[in-house]
């Protein structure tokens, strides 16, 4: 994975915004790239068979804190998040990326799981 490409991931995931719990909302774009950030990153370490069980619980608090389990918004986000993450994986696995495992390895042990 380029730096480009890496620095990214890593900005849209670190500074995306982060929604008030309980809070009923439209999801905002840093919300949104956030999501897709970690769908892409995630599916892409699951794809490379990197132990991604902290990184899993990370996610799923955020997800929970930013679109509440029964919410509209979460019914709305959570399949496309699943089905970005199936796709990024299946994608890695079939080597269909540009990104090597090592690269992916590297950018997922940069971030603060």
């Amino acid at each position: 994975m380029g730096a480009f490409t890496r620095t990214l991931i890593l900005v849209s995931i670190l500074l995306g915004g982060i929604g008030a719990p309980g809070m009923t909302h439209a999801a905002s774009k840093a919300e949104l790239d956030r999501l897709n950030g970690f769908a892409l990153l995630l599916g892409r370490a699951i794809g490379c068979e990197l132990d991604t069980k902290r990184a899993q619980s990370v996610i799923s608090a955020w997800l929970d804190e930013t679109f509440p389990p029964g919410s509209a918004e979460q019914e709305r986000y959570l399949p496309r998040f699943v089905e970005s993450l199936r796709f990024h994986a299946r994608e890695q696995h079939l080597g269909n990326t540009p990104d090597s495992c090592a690269d992916i390895a590297q950018a997922f042990d940069d971030l603060y799981w």
